[in-house]
């Protein structure tokens, strides 16, 4: 989940697709393969993860944030479920358009953003753990 300016975000899509979300629906779930990534352009969505039966909110999002990044970064399972708090509205990314940026990207910054992805699962992870009081 990574904040960018509403100016900066990806609106110059020929095929930009805006959702809106109900509050209380889930936009993905953790574990699920990602195929898109999301930026918000209204609304709130808290982001979860479940450690055994516990789940743990350890972020609320808004306008301006992009979600769903990482498992397009690294290839790998969602990491959280993301749910709207509130009647939300996200442009949706697909991987393809995504995955275009970053293959234009200096090799070392996609190198250095593989990296903070895998510390970022690592960590998110390790605090659920130490939340709930779990070794």
């Amino acid at each position: 989940m990574t904040h960018v300016e509403p100016k900066q975000a990806p609106l110059a899509l020929a095929d930009q697709e805006d959702i809106e979300l109900a509050a209380g629906q889930t936009l993905f779930r953790e574990g699920e393969l990602g195929d898109r990534a999301y930026v918000i352009r209204s609304g709130r969505l808290e982001i979860s993860r479940r450690i055994g039966s516990a789940e743990v909110v350890i972020a609320v999002e808004g306008p301006g944030t992009i979600l769903g990044e990482m498992a397009l970064i690294d290839d790998q399972p969602r990491s959280a479920t993301v749910r709207a708090m509130e009647p939300s509205r996200l442009t949706v990314v697909p991987k393809e358009v995504f995955q275009r940026h970053l293959t234009r990207t200096d090799p070392v910054i996609r190198m250095v953003l593989e990296r903070f992805t895998s510390i970022i699962r690592s960590i998110s992870a390790e605090n659920v753990r130490l939340i709930l009081g779990i070794r």
